[in-house]
């Protein structure tokens, strides 16, 4: 048994390798065919960024398939009844690993997100970037503001409020950004809450070449109840914000500090 525990575990190492070059590869792929989408798309801004995003849906879909059937991961999800009737909203999760926004990618339909503004810069990226998602190093109003038009066109924003993956067994602790774009939009904030077991290998300062020592990764996701900030209107918009945060950092933590499979 200890035998085949670890050809299992030098596979998936190998198949995290394979899963990690495809994924160049078909960024790569997936970013010259923007000028097509375009053209396709008859010059419109607006119908190029609903095609594209269409695209890089299934994009991450079958990323996420290949990991499956290459043996890496496993996705469960909780409440997925709650993608009915879906609308444009904040959404809101912990950070344990860097498959999460792959992950939520996946799952959520017409999906943009806060990105480092360093890749807003790197060759090939940059013109996903610039063209799908919002740089961290915009002023702060201007990605509000980007961020309120894009749900007013169909869109939904990723955001982890923690900034960064957090280090296994570390409590939570979230920014305002993501109650500010709740508050400001007028959007709810729809907490997912990702647990499951340990990511090693995936998580915040991991050597690359590490994986779990017995078995897949898996993602359990949570849909929570949206949190709608019409009902902190009668506060200020700062204690608004404020309240909104701590609620979703509550409600996130709750989660995780029911989750059997926790980091700990």
């Amino acid at each position: 048994m200890k035998f085949l525990q670890k050809i299992l575990y030098v596979w998936r190492l190998i198949a995290k390798v394979i899963a990690y070059a495809s994924f160049g590869i078909c960024s790569t792929i997936f970013t010259l065919t923007f000028p097509f989408i375009f053209i396709f798309s008859g010059f419109s801004k607006k119908r190029f960024r609903m095609l594209a995003r269409a695209v890089n849906f299934r994009f991450f879909q079958l990323f996420v398939l290949e990991m499956k059937l290459l043996g890496i991961l496993t996705v469960h999800v909780e409440h997925k009844e709650r993608f009915q009737n879906f609308r444009p909203c904040v959404i809101v999760a912990n950070h344990p690993s860097f498959l999460d926004v792959v992950i939520l990618f996946s799952i959520i339909p017409n999906a943009n997100c806060i990105v480092k503004g360093s890749l807003a810069k790197t060759p090939f990226v940059n013109t996903v970037v610039s063209a799908l998602f919002i740089p961290n190093t915009l002023p702060f109003e201007e990605q509000l503001e980007r961020a309120r038009i894009g749900m007013n066109e169909g869109e939904s924003l990723i955001i982890f409020p923690e900034g960064t993956r957090t280090k296994s067994g570390e409590p939570l602790h979230f920014k305002k950004g993501a109650a500010r774009f709740a508050i400001h939009s007028g959007r709810c904030a729809l907490p997912i809450y990702i647990g499951g077991n340990e990511k090693i290998g995936i998580r915040k300062n991991d050597a690359f070449f590490r994986f779990h020592p017995s078995e897949r990764y898996h993602y359990n996701l949570d849909l929570l109840l949206p949190i709608f900030p019409g009902k902190f209107e009668e506060h200020s918009k700062p204690a608004a914000v404020e309240l909104l945060t701590k609620e979703m950092q509550n409600v996130l933590e709750l989660c995780r500090n029911r989750d059997p499979e926790k980091e700990t």
